[in-house]
């Protein structure tokens, strides 16, 4: 995971903060791994998100190099935003870099918009941060997800 996320992001996660997310109560982790004939699986992409009352935040989303532009980011947040309704939740939120287009353009696909910004809130290069949400009700079919969407 280390070595994916170092790969990932200027100002990567370090060790403890993964392992602060995975004693968070209200902190989730998927992964997803590749199958190898043979050998042990191998760590693909993951992706870190809390759960607070009804609202999701995706805190951490990557995939290795090798895998990207194959779907495995659209598979997971899209497989985290499903996981996240049968909980109630209503909207999902997430913070992006500007420079970071192919993770912009993978947002806006699945249905994010762009809410508001953050002013210089990455550190390390003092870029905004673009809010973008996702309305979970607004995506949901017909039946149990339009009941436990009402406001």
């Amino acid at each position: 995971m280390l070595d994916i996320e170092t790969a990932s992001f200027p100002a990567p996660w370090h060790r403890v903060s993964f392992e602060g997310e995975l004693l968070e109560k209200t902190s989730h982790g998927l992964v997803v791994k590749q199958r190898q004939h043979g050998k042990p699986d191998r760590l693909i992409a993951y992706v870190f998100f809390r759960l607070v009352e009804n609202e999701m935040h995706v805190l951490n989303l990557a995939v290795h190099p090798v895998y990207r532009r194959r779907g495995v980011a659209t598979f997971l947040l899209q497989h985290s935003v499903t996981l996240t309704k049968d909980r109630g939740v209503k909207k999902a939120y997430l913070e992006v870099r500007p420079s970071n287009d192919s993770a912009i353009k993978l947002y806006s696909k699945m249905g994010f918009s762009e809410v508001g910004r953050r002013h210089r809130y990455y550190k390390e290069t003092q870029e905004d941060a673009i809010v973008m949400v996702k309305d979970i009700c607004k995506s949901a079919k017909r039946g149990f997800y339009e009941r436990s969407c009402r406001y």
